[in-house]
């Protein structure tokens, strides 16, 4: 059986409306510097919901009574043959500065406004035929990491704040959030 990852899709209410809560990888981890959702690996006996939950509890230092889990998602099927499982939830908290986060895994976290995201498309690039002039040039320092992956597959990618948003991340928000 292929290993299988749940993320969760934090939202949390703000003044100005809904926002997803989004992490960037601490320099300790795997892809450090790139943007996430809180998740990991799905431990046996373990629903996706709630590997989802404990990832973002460890990761953002809450307890599963700070998250309402609205909805478990149809799971996304890696190029590897991992199976991740994002998780729709709302967190409870009322001010994110005051989270306590695991400096082994995040480096910081940001709002991603549901309004602006409704009027921002995400780009989309084959990298097998876009040369590396017309990619934006964070993303290009992303692809540097991937080897050969630099000139296979396609990935789709926005920018908010100076933060660059592709990959897995990018297709959670085009299949699940922007539908």
């Amino acid at each position: 059986m292929a290993d299988r990852y749940a993320v969760l899709i934090p939202w949390v209410k703000t003044e100005d409306g809904e926002s997803l809560l989004l992490e960037v990888r601490s320099e300790k981890v795997k892809q450090p510097g790139e943007v996430c959702f809180p998740g990991g690996r799905v431990e046996p006996g373990e629903t996706t919901a709630e590997a989802a939950v404990r990832e973002t509890c460890e990761e953002l230092g809450l307890t599963p009574g700070d998250i309402e889990v609205i909805t478990e998602l149809e799971p996304l099927i890696m190029g590897d043959g991992r199976e991740v499982h994002p998780v729709s939830a709302r967190l409870r908290i009322s001010d994110i500065g005051s989270l306590d986060l695991s400096k082994d895994e995040v480096a910081e976290i940001f709002l991603l406004p549901a309004a602006w995201l409704a009027e921002h498309e995400m780009q989309h690039f084959d990298l097998a035929v876009t040369p590396d002039e017309d990619l934006p040039e964070k993303l290009l320092g992303y692809l540097s990491h991937y080897g050969s992956y630099r000139k296979t597959g396609q990935t789709d990618y926005m920018e908010y704040e100076g933060h660059g948003i592709w990959g897995l991340t990018a297709r959670i928000i085009v299949r699940y959030v922007t539908e």
